[in-house]
């Protein structure tokens, strides 16, 4: 990072930083709670990034960024599209402030392990999890199982995006990395692509039910291509994926429930981020789960048993602060 980045990174943070009051006050005796009616002293922006447009991420980063201007009617805010690598590496760098990721790709980037070996983000700490993320392939009806995928090409998502490389880790456990054909692109592209035959198979990681899947079965013959217990278990023993089933009924002519693996999304951010900031936008996000599900119903799953799953870094201060005064966190 170059001497102008690293200060703008450095003006930015220090805007963010301001929050609520000062973390002096705080260790002087002034609890988070009551820092909350200094209005005057609102962070100057937040910057919101989740997934792909209309997905849950998406539509979860910009449900927060309206309750922040809800706190802070003269925040600037800014939600963008993205993925849950791309997330993590823009908190690391200071451009994102609050992004949405999965356990598996946190706890990486955090300790510094797979895709993140050598270049780990310390810093990251956790906000909360929100709901359960599901690698979810659609596929034309002769093919039957990932091994069917030999000689075809599919469109596994673009670089950067975390169902891409969740896609190539499954690929390689069956053997056939070297047999596909990658179109990488976004997900609204997803359905014309397999439409008109360009790609066999479709790839998307995300919450359920996923807008991009039943878009493409709306228009093509396809169905839900399913895991065995086998390669579920391997892939977890390699990457920390969790085995996962798809509800019958989820998508359109989905009559049997199907076997996946997955992970949990949660959402971060960076030690950086004032204490004050994060707990009041912490407190209003839980105090207003129904306009998260109103947004998109796989938020129905943040309860009191998910708000904490699969956290394996720590929690941002701001955070616990929030998470130990409703009693979700004791230890």
């Amino acid at each position: 990072m170059g001497g102008e980045d690293m200060a703008n990174t450095l003006n930015r943070r220090a805007f963010v930083r301001r929050g609520l009051g000062s973390v002096a006050g705080l260790a002087a005796g002034t609890s988070l709670a009551g820092t909350l009616a200094r209005a005057a002293d609102a962070p100057d922006y937040l910057t919101l990034v989740g997934g792909g447009q209309g997905g849950a991420w998406y539509l979860g980063a910009a449900t927060m960024a309206e309750i922040a201007k809800g706190l802070w009617p003269d925040i600037s805010t800014t939600v963008t599209p993205g993925g849950s690598l791309a997330n993590l590496q823009g908190v690391g760098r200071g451009k994102i402030d609050i992004a949405y990721s999965f356990a598996m790709d946190v706890t990486a980037a955090q300790k510094g392990t797979l895709a993140f070996e050598g270049r780990a983000i310390p810093g990251l700490r956790a906000i909360m999890s929100t709901n359960a993320a599901y690698f979810s392939i659609v596929a034309k009806p002769d093919i039957k199982s990932y091994a069917d995928l030999a000689g075809k090409s599919v469109a596994p998502g673009r670089a950067g995006m975390t169902g891409l490389a969740a896609f190539r880790n499954i690929v390689n456990e069956v053997g056939i990395a070297d047999q596909i054909e990658e179109v990488n692109t976004d997900y609204p592209e997803m359905s014309s692509l397999f439409k008109d035959g360009v790609v066999s198979a479709a790839n998307v990681i995300g919450s359920i039910p996923h807008s991009t899947i039943n878009e493409i079965l709306s228009t093509a013959d396809g169905h839900l291509l399913g895991m065995d217990d086998d390669l579920v278990e391997r892939l977890s023993e390699k990457f920390n994926y969790e085995r996962m089933v798809v509800p019958a009924g989820t998508f359109i002519g989905q009559d049997k429930e199907v076997v996946t693996a997955g992970s949990v999304t949660q959402v971060v951010t960076h030690e950086d981020v004032a204490d004050e900031t994060i707990y009041a936008l912490t407190k209003a996000t839980w105090e207003s789960r129904d306009r998260l599900i109103q947004a998109h119903p796989s938020y129905k799953e943040l309860t009191d048993e998910m708000a904490l799953n699969g956290i394996r870094i720590p929690l941002h201060p701001g955070a616990e602060q929030y998470w130990r005064e409703i009693g979700l966190l004791k230890s």
